[in-house]
Formats: C-alpha cells, sequence, structure tokens
C-alpha cells in the first residue's frame, strides 16, 4: 500500500517538467524528508487497529488548541460544513480532518487538492479539487461538486476551505489573509438546509514564504512542506464559533456572495487579535483578479 506521506507532494500541482523537478528540489531540501520519516511505519499502526487522523497527529507532534464553542458545537448529526481560514497548508488540513474526526466519526469529507487524494488513506475522504484548467479538470470539477451536494444531502459533514489557496499576504510585507471566498460552498448550504460552523485557525505562514509567494508560484509551493514542518511539535490554536442555523442562512439563499461574506465576516471574527474580514490576501486565479 502507498502511504500518504510518499504520495503526496505539491510538484504534481505545477505544470511543466523542470519546474516540477524545483517544486520537489526545494521540498526535499527544506523538509519533506524529514517528514516522510517521521511517518515511516505507519500503515502497520493502521492495520493493527490506529485512526488516521489521530495517528498522524501523533507521529508530527500536533497539539490542536480547541477554543471558542469547542467540539460541541459540530453537530453530530445532520449535514453539517465546517468553513475555516486557511494560514498554513498542510497543516490545516490535518487539523480539520481531526476536527471532524472527532465530532463525526468517520463519516465525513474534506474539499481538497486533488493531490491529496492520491494517498490510499484519504481518496474516501478528499472530494478533490482539480486546478488544472483542461477540460477534464472541469469535468471532474462538476463530478466533485455533484458528490458534495449528494453527501450533504444525506446528513454528512464536509470541511471546507473556501479561500481555495493557502493565506497569502497581498503584499509582500503585509498581513497574510484569504482571498475572496469562493461561492460554491453558499450554493451546497443553500441546497441542502446545512448548519455551517466557522473555524479560525490562528497563525499565519513565514515572511520567506509570502515573498516567495509573490516572486513565483513554483517556489511557494516548493515551501509549503518547508512550513508544514516548522509547525510540528508545536500547538496550533483553533477556535470553533457557534453553528449558524439553517434559519439563519435562509436571507441569503439567492445571494451566495452575501452569504460567503457573512460566514467569512464570522470566522474571523473568532480570532484572538481583530481582524478587518474585508481584507483579502493575493489572488493567484487570475479569473479572479480586478
Amino acid at each position: 500500500m502507498q502511504g500518504a506521506a510518499r504520495d503526496i507532494s505539491y510538484a504534481a500541482t505545477i505544470e511543466g517538467r523542470l519546474a516540477r523537478l524545483a517544486v520537489r528540489v526545494i521540498e526535499d531540501a527544506t523538509g519533506r524528508r524529514r517528514l516522510m520519516r517521521r511517518a515511516m511505519g505507519y500503515e502497520a499502526e493502521l492495520a493493527g487497529g490506529a485512526e488516521f487522523w489521530s495517528l498522524m497527529a501523533a507521529r508530527y507532534g500536533l497539539d490542536p488548541v480547541l477554543g471558542g464553542a469547542g467540539l460541541s458545537a459540530i453537530p453530530a448529526t445532520g449535514p453539517v460544513v465546517l468553513v475555516a481560514n486557511h494560514p498554513f497548508g498542510v497543516l490545516d488540513g490535518l487539523l480539520m480532518g481531526l476536527i471532524l474526526q472527532r465530532a463525526r466519526g468517520a463519516g465525513f469529507r474534506i474539499l481538497a487538492h486533488e493531490v491529496f487524494s492520491r494517498a490510499a488513506e484519504l481518496r474516501d475522504v478528499i472530494l478533490p479539487v482539480d486546478f488544472a484548467g483542461t477540460p477534464e479538470a472541469a469535468r471532474r470539477t462538476i463530478q466533485m461538486r455533484k458528490d458534495a451536494q449528494g453527501f450533504l444531502t444525506e446528513g454528512g459533514a464536509i470541511g471546507v476551505f473556501p479561500g481555495g489557496t493557502v493565506s497569502t499576504a497581498a503584499t509582500p510585507f503585509g498581513r497574510a489573509m484569504d482571498p475572496e471566498w469562493r461561492r460554491f460552498t453558499a450554493k451546497m448550504v443553500a441546497r441542502s438546509g446545512a448548519t455551517v460552523v466557522p473555524i479560525y485557525f490562528d497563525g499565519q505562514n513565514s515572511r520567506l514564504f509570502q515573498l516567495a509567494s509573490h516572486l513565483s508560484v513554483p517556489l511557494r509551493m516548493g515551501l509549503l512542506m518547508h512550513e508544514f514542518r516548522a509547525r510540528v511539535d508545536r500547538p496550533v490554536q483553533a477556535i470553533i464559533g457557534a453553528p449558524i442555523a439553517p434559519d439563519t442562512l435562509a436571507q441569503f439563499r439567492a445571494d451566495p456572495k452575501s452569504m460567503m461574506d457573512f460566514l467569512r465576516e464570522r470566522t474571523y471574527a473568532l480570532s484572538p487579535t481583530p481582524v478587518d474580514w474585508r481584507a483579502t490576501g493575493y489572488e493567484f486565479d487570475e479569473r479572479r483578479r480586478a
């Protein structure tokens, strides 16, 4: 069985052979190999009955400090969407999975980059988002949206990072923020009548990462594993907000942008330090730039 640590590399997200090679070299030089070594042998523990998310948290010394309303804010049954900012990358996804597993057991999904669905342990969890921009990627996106909507309608729980990319400062020396939140989440919520629970992950990636993100996309992607390695064996604060009932969200049924603005405001309001939720980070999708 191919393991998650061996399969996952952001090199697969980059077009061009030389660019992919550059990402892999940066990853391996700045921490990916050390991360792989920490995961060695975990397959045997899974075969012995260990639970994936808790095992990964233990292997990497992740200590989520759950603030706010805590896990009790997440309904144990019925359709639920967890929305969160995306400050770090890999770490956010692991914490989202850990929170969902603790609150809902095995029956949940996470919208994430399709590269993570290549790991055997994650294939049944990840609703893959393909950013390739090809006709095949568009077809996969349509199927993913159908799968997500169907899963929610059946009473499932889904974790979403509506910004669609790791938070990045709009200017090299600014504060890292998500770009404008994508509206697909609002459509899922409106059609399913799901309860929404906001989560705020406190912190941001290094200034090196912010600078690199403005210089080169391959350099940015190559440093994401380094940013994850910098946060192992450290506590991470995740503030869970009060659940937002379907009745509250019904007013936005025909206005997905207003719903996402409302959810973004509720999420950033959980920050331990004041944050202007209207401020947006760097937008990497050229189609969305003004």
